[in-house]
């Protein structure tokens, strides 16, 4: 008889792994409030026109509290923060004092990278941005191994990823570069956020999503089993280096990851350069492209943030990109969303249009037309005949060339034989057709007036 299980039915899981609420009884939830979204949605009020019936919504958001630096200090996210220093202070002590065996170095290189894939492929680009959909074993995998560099649950970081993208570079922002390049790197995640500081972020989709929920109500056990327990007996039981599995497999390694994550919301805010968009200030860096696993092309991702990709041209190094892609073809990933080229290509041409016109900004292109002194003909021969103007008129503007005669490419003779007349003709290739840069230094140093 068939299965009447739904495809995404992942109870069966939690037979195997304890409870937490016991222990998040004990220590306090780690992560408070995660499983609501967080903050509340703006406050909202329909508005009709007398001439017409189109409701107008308005929607306004309280302004975020000013802090004071000793209220911040007293707010220090104590289970985070003693977390991830400890892990860095531990790193530090192993660079030291703990010799590196190569097997175990070559177990903590290849196991970071899975660590830090599960966070690209999984926490950021199907649960963050929804950008392809899993199946069922991808899933559960993305999820159980996101937990292995001890970031939080997918809900929380996936929640203050919506906020800093619907809030960049505001004080909404968890992550908000504007506060400095510490915080945004390091900062954010040690002090405790109050509500009134938060804004909203919706996360019904993975209120639905019953692996997210499995993976936040089972977290601490997956975390440890992932993070601590398993690189250490791998490097132990196999590599015979117990000591090393846990200092570099696990410690080392996990402190690594998230500094790598760390710079994304830091380094790739700060440098670089920007060809989809300057409102924000997100980077596209090919170096942080690399370090990331792809993460670093992220003036792209805030331009397009729900496609699959982050490095958009077949050679930018986005790693992340190439394992999805994979992941298609065996079927365990589907529905890659892709943005529109044509878009893609709009957004690099307005940003080059942008360049443009500031570099031209600095450009002197002489008198403006409409500024110009306006002759008509008879003036015009009036002034070189009678006051003895070095002018000639080309396409309905005169030039005087008094300076420019004996420096003329072409020698002096043509130059003064067109004294007084309309050089048109022979200027648009009756003689020589000449190139922009010859109009251009027309316009800017010759162009005293118009005929009318």
């Amino acid at each position: 008889m068939a299965s009447t299980k739904s495809p995404k039915d992942v109870s069966w899981l939690s037979h195997y792994i304890p409870t937490y609420q016991g222990i998040k009884n004990f220590v306090g939830d780690v992560f408070p409030s995660e499983i609501m979204a967080v903050g509340e949605p703006p406050e909202k009020t329909a508005v009709e026109s007398k001439d017409s019936v189109l409701k107008k919504p308005v929607y306004k958001m309280k302004p975020v509290p000013k802090v004071s630096g000793k209220s911040v200090h007293s707010r220090w996210y104590w289970p985070f923060a003693a977390g991830v220093l400890a892990l860095e202070v531990i790193s530090v002590y192993a660079m030291f004092f703990i010799k590196l065996q190569r097997a175990t170095g070559i177990f903590m290189v290849l196991y970071g990278i899975l660590s830090g894939l599960c966070i690209t492929a999984g926490y950021h680009r199907l649960w963050a941005h929804r950008a392809y959909k899993a199946s069922l074993p991808l899933e559960i995998f993305l999820a159980v191994f996101g937990a292995s560099s001890i970031q939080g649950s997918i809900i929380w970081w996936v929640q203050n990823h919506r906020l800093h993208h619907r809030y960049t570079d505001t004080e909404r922002d968890p992550y908000n570069i504007k506060r400095g390049f510490w915080y945004a790197h390091h900062g954010w995640i040690l002090f405790r956020r109050q509500e009134d500081e938060l804004g909203y972020a919706d996360m019904t989709d993975l209120h639905a999503n019953k692996v997210v929920i499995w993976q936040y109500n089972y977290y601490f056990f997956i975390s440890a089993l992932t993070s601590m327990i398993l690189p250490t007996v791998v490097c132990g039981y196999f590599l015979g280096d117990w000591v090393g599995g846990f200092f570099w497999g696990a410690c080392a390694r996990i402190a690594g990851v998230q500094q790598i994550t760390f710079c994304v919301n830091s380094v790739a805010h700060t440098f670089g350069t920007q060809p989809y968009s300057d409102e924000q200030t997100p980077k596209d860096n090919w170096i942080t492209g690399i370090v990331t696993l792809g993460e670093g092309y992220h003036n792209f991702h805030h331009a397009f943030p729900n496609d699959y990709r982050n490095g958009v041209r077949w050679y930018d190094i986005d790693l992340t990109k190439w394992i999805l892609w994979g992941l298609e073809q065996l079927g365990l990933a589907y529905s890659l969303k892709r943005f529109p080229r044509n878009e893609i290509m709009k957004g690099r041409a307005t940003m080059k249009l942008k360049r443009a016109e500031r570099f031209a900004k600095r450009v002197d292109y002489g008198t403006p037309v409409e500024e110009l002194a306006m002759f008509t003909e008879s003036e015009f021969v009036a002034e070189v005949k009678e006051r003895g103007r070095k002018w000639l008129v080309i396409e309905g503007f005169i030039y005087n060339v008094e300076d420019f005669i004996e420096m003329h490419p072409g020698g002096p003779k043509l130059i003064k034989s067109g004294i007084g007349k309309d050089m048109t003709n022979a200027f648009n290739g009756g003689v020589y057709n000449h190139h922009y840069s010859a109009r251009n230094l027309m316009n800017s140093t010759m162009r005293v007036g118009k005929i009318i």
